[in-house]
C-alpha cells in the first residue's frame, strides 16, 4: 500500500510540476516588484524616454503617463519652446508629480522656418501657459546629450521612446542607444504621409528625413495622429474641469486654467499620442499611422481617466 501511495504521489507531483514551477516563478518576479507594479502588470514594460518641445499639449501628455509608466529621462528639443526655457518649464511641471527623471537639454534646429504665430505661443509655453510669472532658462549644463542620456538610461534592458516634438535631438542620440531601443512612438505621420501642417517634421525637415531612414531599421516604430479634418478631438473646458485638484493633475489643472486661450481651438495632439502607450486598443491603423478608433467623448474620458489614474472603458 505504501508503494502504491508513493507511485501515486510521484505521478501527481510530475503532473503538478509545471504549474508549481510557473507559480514559483510568478511569485519570485512579483516579489521583486513594487506592489503597484505587480498589480498593474507593468513588469515587462521598457524604460520610458520622452522627447518633448514643451508645448501645452505636451504638459497634458506627461500627466497622462503618470503614474502608469516610470519615466527614466526627458529630452527637451527646440520647437514650440526653446531648449533652455523649455527645460525649466518641464522640470517645474514634473516636480508636481514627484518625478526623479532627469530633464536633459537637447538640441535646436539649425535652420527652423519662420512662423508669425510662434513667438507668442512660445512665450506662453515657456511660462507653463502663464503659470510662471516669467520664463526662466535652465542652470543645468548643456551639451553632451548622448552622454547624459546614456547615464540616465543605465540599467535599462529596453527603451520606449515617445517623440512629442521635432526630431533634432533624436537623430543625435538614437544611434548611440540603438541596441536598447524597443519601440519609437512619434506624434504625427511618417514622411511618406507628411503634410505642411506636421510641425514636428517641418520644423527640422532634415532631421525628420534622417529619422525616417533610421526608424526603418528599429524593431518597431509607430506614428499616432488625429484625423486630417483639422477640427475634431479638441480639448474642452468640461474636460479640463474634470481634472483632479492634487498632485500632477492639480498642477496641470491650474496651468491650463491660467490661460485657456492658449489651448482653446487646438487639438488633443500629443496627449493622444501618449495615450496610445497606455491604451492601444483605442486606436486603429489608418494608412501608415494610427488614429483614435473611438469618438471624441470617449477619448477625452480616457485621457481624464489616465490623468486622474482612473480606468475608463
Amino acid at each position: 500500500m505504501i508503494r502504491s501511495l508513493c507511485r501515486r504521489s510521484k505521478r501527481i507531483a510530475a503532473a503538478l510540476a509545471p504549474a508549481l514551477l510557473c507559480t514559483s516563478l510568478l511569485a519570485a518576479l512579483g516579489a521583486g516588484l513594487p506592489a503597484s507594479a505587480a498589480e498593474r502588470g507593468d513588469a515587462g514594460h521598457a524604460c520610458l524616454l520622452v522627447d518633448t518641445d514643451a508645448a501645452t499639449d505636451d504638459f497634458r501628455a506627461f500627466a497622462v503617463l503618470f503614474p502608469h509608466r516610470e519615466l527614466r529621462a526627458v529630452v527637451v528639443t527646440e520647437g514650440i519652446s526653446s531648449v533652455p526655457r523649455g527645460t525649466t518649464a518641464i522640470a517645474t511641471l514634473l516636480a508636481g508629480g514627484l518625478s526623479r527623471a532627469p530633464v536633459i537639454s537637447g538640441l535646436a534646429s539649425p535652420a527652423p522656418p519662420a512662423y508669425d504665430w510662434l513667438p507668442a505661443v512660445r512665450a506662453a509655453a515657456e511660462r507653463l501657459n502663464g503659470y510662471l510669472s516669467r520664463a526662466v532658462p535652465t542652470a543645468a549644463s548643456q551639451g553632451e546629450l548622448s552622454g547624459h542620456l546614456t547615464s540616465a538610461l543605465a540599467g535599462c534592458r529596453s527603451v520606449d521612446i515617445l517623440i512629442l516634438g521635432p526630431w533634432t535631438s533624436f537623430v543625435e542620440y538614437a544611434p548611440v542607444i540603438r541596441p536598447s531601443i524597443h519601440r519609437v512612438v512619434g506624434s504625427g505621420r511618417p514622411v511618406s504621409e507628411n503634410n505642411p501642417d506636421n510641425f514636428n517634421c517641418v520644423y527640422d525637415q532634415a532631421a525628420c528625413d534622417k529619422a525616417d531612414v533610421f526608424l526603418r531599421s528599429v524593431r518597431s516604430a509607430v506614428w499616432v495622429d488625429l484625423p486630417a479634418d483639422g477640427t475634431s478631438y479638441p480639448p474642452t473646458q468640461a474636460m479640463i474641469d474634470q481634472l483632479g485638484s492634487a498632485g500632477l493633475p492639480g498642477v496641470l489643472h491650474a496651468i491650463l486654467d491660467t490661460d485657456p486661450s492658449q489651448w482653446q481651438g487646438t487639438r488633443l495632439w500629443d496627449d493622444t499620442t501618449a495615450l496610445y502607450l497606455l491604451r492601444p486598443e483605442l486606436f486603429r491603423l489608418n494608412g501608415a499611422h494610427f488614429e483614435p478608433a473611438v469618438d471624441e467623448d470617449t477619448l477625452r474620458a480616457a485621457l481624464v481617466g489616465a490623468i486622474n489614474a482612473i480606468r475608463t472603458r
